[in-house]
């Protein structure tokens, strides 16, 4: 018992979060790098797009900015965690669980979407399903990281520390502010989807399901929870 304690507890720090994803994002940059030829143009998860127009407006471009902010990232989160958790050891039989978990979260939010209508959770066009699987790689780390990670946190921030608001509501409007957000955002742009009112509640709905998955169990099983379910929607 004290041992899933632990589990519950660590698997969704930033570390744990982070170390989890960090094999996802590797294998998504280096298929884009093998479609595109080149890291600046060419095939990219929308998410992806705007994280790089945002340091491209400070001259910051390339593989070594995505390298860079992941190993600082790692290195403040590793920092944090062993202050927190001064005598507990690094478990890596917690990714095993965090997969197990992520899988089972993918197919419960499969179900749960199929019984209002299924839908991609990918923005853009895509030529074919090859394509489709690398973004659906890209929409678990940087549309997570952007719509989860950024904005939950910064707009209950906002609520909470700012506004004053209470703990609970500020929670529960972060999160609903960001699903909309999550769901307005595959219209938006050049190759963003036709809008639809049915495909717009079905991604808001997915986007709550997900935020709360974020609140409760962190980044890295959000991500990859993402990922499955998309790749569960191309697949069958």
């Amino acid at each position: 018992m004290e041992l899933l304690k632990t589990y519950w507890r660590q698997s969704r720090s930033p570390f744990y979060s982070l170390l989890f994803a960090l094999p996802m994002l590797i294998i998504y940059e280096l298929m884009i790098f093998s479609f595109n030829h080149s890291d600046i143009i060419g095939l990219r998860n929308g998410a992806d797009i705007l994280f790089r127009q945002f340091f491209g407006m400070f001259n910051v471009y390339g593989f070594y900015l995505v390298g860079f902010l992941v190993l600082t990232a790692l290195l403040i989160s590793y920092y944090f965690h062993n202050r927190q958790e001064k005598n507990q050891q690094f478990n890596y039989q917690f990714f095993i669980l965090m997969l197990l978990e992520s899988v089972l979260f993918a197919f419960v939010m499969f179900i749960f979407v199929e019984k209002i209508g299924s839908v991609l959770l990918l923005d853009g066009f895509a030529p074919g399903r090859k394509e489709l699987i690398v973004l659906a790689l890209g929409a678990g780390v940087y549309e997570e990281f952007i719509f989860r990670v950024i904005l939950i946190s910064g707009f209950t921030f906002f609520l909470k520390d700012i506004l004053r608001l209470h703990p609970v509501t500020s929670a529960v409007m972060a999160v609903v502010i960001a699903s909309l957000i999550f769901s307005l955002f595959h219209y938006m742009g050049s190759l963003g989807d036709a809008f639809e009112i049915k495909s717009f509640l079905i991604r808001f709905v997915a986007g709550i399901f997900l935020s709360v998955l974020y609140v409760l169990r962190g980044y890295g099983i959000t991500a990859y929870t993402h990922t499955i379910y998309d790749l569960l929607v191309i697949l069958f």
